[in-house]
């Protein structure tokens, strides 16, 4: 399956996931705006993802962890 897109402004590299029902998952990284998934599977509908990458570091904003002292674990979020 071909993939395209409109590039974003300073992206440098591209992930592509092709997530199918029943949890099967195809990934492809381009550094384009096109990208081809040869492992998807035929008959199953999927739900496609572009997420752009840059070089610029990305500060999480509103962190917020807190413990669980009962199971000892700990849950950390932030904001999108």
């Amino acid at each position: 399956v071909a993939v395209s897109w409109e590039p974003s402004k300073e992206a440098l590299s591209y992930t592509v996931v092709a997530q199918g029902h029943g949890g099967y998952a195809s990934v492809c990284n381009s550094n384009d705006s096109t990208c081809l998934l040869g492992d998807v599977l035929c008959g199953l509908n999927y739900s496609i993802t572009v997420t752009a990458s840059d070089d610029t570091p990305c500060v999480p904003q509103k962190v917020r962890a807190e413990m669980e002292c009962r199971n000892d674990t700990g849950v950390v979020s932030w904001e999108e």
